[in-house]
């Protein structure tokens, strides 16, 4: 309670003090409203001012950039803002989506990371579906906040106002509480990013509009000339990355087609700027065109998860890593996050654990939704074959529902270790869905199963 009381009086000093500074200095920035000012330990991070650092850090890990190696399962708790009697808000189908853009990126860039859903939690507040920027998102983050994940909230929207103009923020991330606040229409790789910032990265137009002293020159090779700073500036002023090219702020500076339409912009030394408009932690005028993490931001995010509290519950090279693995049809645990199953085809899935710190024999992932489609007129029979892979000891239950949620079959397996079938006959035209639940299921180790779905 002290901690949460003191978090809270330094917002606030933080919001009250600061906010016309504050204000001034990301007054535009519409899609992330990440404060550079609020930095305090980025100075003192050991890459700055040596990246070498981390290309050492990556060879001690033996980091391969070319191979999709999974080295950290960060679970992600969802708090999405809704009415008072819970209707609105996002589904979890848009959950879903904003986790599988996650991974998405995560797999194409090789950064070593994979997501997964922790749970989904209401906050039924009206009230709360738009919040404001500078108080209401704060304060938000202080009074819905689960250890040992990364907490992301999901509003309506997030407006900031200045001098009685008011300006939406997609996304943010706050660096006092580590929480990640989302709109809840974002591009798809708003979340990417704020856990860029989640994991250390800092913006490359990061003081673009500063003096010498901070901000990043163009060129690579460009040293201090003074008494108090020594060094390579790519390496200690903007973000701190030599990798990362200097670059204003993308907005207005890119086109349709992702090419860079400032190169009559200068830095402070009269270089001209040769920006990339791919990186996921810039700002370019189409979001579309970001889809790039360089390796020296691949290799902060990973020393950085390296030294959290929780990394020992996230980290695959844990002796009880395995338990946490999921499936590729992860996330499936809702009706609206079901994955299409096709006639003849076998799916392999996973009930697998999810870390919760102090926990050690409860929160698995519990159930699995599919879904498939009689397309033809004509009543069909269903047969669904359900195979162990392992002889664990479970209960596990199918249940078969309609789209309206009706339930239609109920079956029950008690431990049982061979294969077993469903069968439902004389099913009409549309769309039908699957739950296979684990009622109890030993979380030690990985329960993998196999389900497959003949239609006749």
């Amino acid at each position: 309670m002290y901690k949460r009381k003191l978090i809270f009086l330094i917002v606030f000093i933080f919001v009250v003090s600061g906010a016309s500074t504050i204000n001034a200095q990301f007054l535009n920035d519409e899609f992330c409203g990440n404060s550079e000012v609020f930095s305090f330990d980025y100075r003192k991070k050991p890459w700055k001012g040596g990246n070498k650092f981390l290309f050492d850090y990556l060879g001690k890990i033996n980091y391969d950039e070319n191979v999709d190696s999974v080295r950290f399962l960060v679970p992600v708790k969802f708090w999405v803002n809704r009415n008072n009697d819970g209707s609105g808000g996002a589904s979890d189908k848009e959950i879903k989506v904003l986790v599988n853009d996650l991974n998405y990126y995560q797999k194409q860039n090789n950064t070593g990371f994979r997501f997964y859903i922790r749970n989904i939690r209401s906050i039924n507040k009206t009230k709360r579906l738009k919040l404001g920027y500078f108080i209401e998102s704060p304060l938000q983050t202080l009074a819905h906040h689960s250890k040992g994940c990364i907490n992301v909230y999901v509003a309506d929207t997030i407006k900031k106002k200045y001098k009685g103009a008011s300006y939406l923020v997609l996304g943010t991330y706050n660096m006092l509480t580590k929480s990640v606040i989302l709109q809840r229409k974002n591009s798809n790789t708003g979340l990417t990013h704020e856990i860029g910032h989640y994991f250390g990265l800092m913006h490359p137009h990061r003081n673009y509009k500063k003096g010498k002293s901070k901000q990043e020159s163009v060129s690579r090779s460009r040293t201090f000339k003074g008494l108090f700073k020594k060094g390579l500036i790519c390496e200690k002023n903007g973000d701190g990355l030599a990798d990362t090219p200097a670059e204003p702020k993308l907005s207005f500076l890119v086109d349709a087609n992702c090419k860079f339409s400032g190169q009559a912009l200068t830095d402070n030394w009269g270089d001209h700027y040769e920006s990339e408009t791919s990186n996921i932690m810039s700002y370019p005028s189409y979001y579309k065109c970001r889809n790039t993490f360089t390796l020296s931001q691949k290799a902060v995010m990973l020393y950085t998860a390296s030294k959290n509290k929780y990394a020992t519950g996230w980290d695959t090279q844990h002796i009880d890593s395995e338990s946490y693995s999921f499936d590729v049809y992860e996330p499936d645990n809702s009706m609206q996050m079901s994955v299409a199953i096709k006639n003849n085809e076998i799916q392999e899935h996973t009930f697998h654990k999810i870390f919760i710190p102090g926990k050690k024999n409860n929160f698995t992932d519990k159930a699995d939704w599919l879904t498939f489609e009689i397309k033809n007129k004509g009543n069909k029979n269903i047969k669904i074959m359900f195979m162990p892979d392992e002889q664990i000891n479970a209960e596990i239950s199918i249940s078969v529902y309609d789209k309206n949620e009706n339930l239609l079959k109920n079956s029950n397996f008690n431990g049982e270790t061979e294969p077993q079938n469903v069968q439902l006959n004389e099913l009409h035209k549309g769309v039908y869905f699957i739950q296979v639940n684990a009622k109890q299921v030993p979380i030690k180790k990985l329960y993998t199963y196999s389900i497959g779905l003949k239609i006749n």
